[in-house]
């Protein structure tokens, strides 16, 4: 069972003038309304982000499909972080884990905002999905990879990046991506013949 968690939309997806500023609060917050790509802005520079490299958090990002791996890693925050323990612990049982989302992901997700993440998709107890930028996962995407097992990802404002997303070596690390909504009609076939060629399986979502 996965469980989504959704920040509420707020606001326009450009303003009339809109500054500087304007831009970089679009970069960082993909949504709905999120800019084209000509919108967003190239990151200057990677975000300053803290990793938890303890072995039980890379044996779950080695092993994805290991449940024994999720739950000794549950057992192993279960002092320091009990709700989170008992969110993986719930989701591998497959028992209901809404209300612990509900009280607490806002706290969770906060280890994804250096990327404008969102739609969050919890799977096991951990995010397996997300929705960001194209330029966020090409530029700073290959760190995501170290927080959680991820294997979904719809890129946002990315249809004039296709080129460097394709030479993106973290796209390897994906088993779903997501392309709805780029106004890609026209590169449908290209794309879906470069996916073929790449040596992995990478399932497209267009719609």
């Amino acid at each position: 069972m996965s469980l989504r968690w959704i920040r509420p939309l707020r606001a326009p997806r450009l303003k009339p003038n809109p500054t500087d500023c304007d831009f970089r609060r679009m970069a960082r917050h993909p949504s709905a309304y999120a800019p084209t790509a000509a919108e967003v802005l190239t990151p200057s520079y990677p975000p300053a982000i803290a990793f938890d490299t303890h072995p039980l958090l890379r044996a779950v990002l080695d092993r994805p499909e290991d449940d024994a791996a999720r739950s000794a890693y549950a057992e192993f925050i279960l002092a320091t972080d009990p709700a989170r323990a008992e969110f993986i612990r719930l989701q591998l049982n497959g028992d209901p884990a809404e209300r612990l989302l509900a009280e607490h992901g806002l706290r969770w997700a906060e280890a994804f905002a250096p990327w404008g993440a969102r739609d969050l998709v919890y799977r096991r107890g951990f995010v397996e999905a997300m929705s960001l930028t194209g330029r966020s996962f090409i530029s700073l995407g290959a760190r995501l990879f170290n927080l959680t097992p991820l294997c979904e990802v719809r890129l946002l404002a990315v249809n004039f990046l296709v080129e460097e997303l394709f030479a993106c070596p973290h796209l390897a690390k994906l088993d779903v991506l997501n392309l709805r909504g780029n106004q890609l009609d026209s590169m449908r076939n290209e794309i879906e013949a470069r996916v073929e060629m790449m040596g992995f399986e990478l399932r497209l979502v267009w719609q």
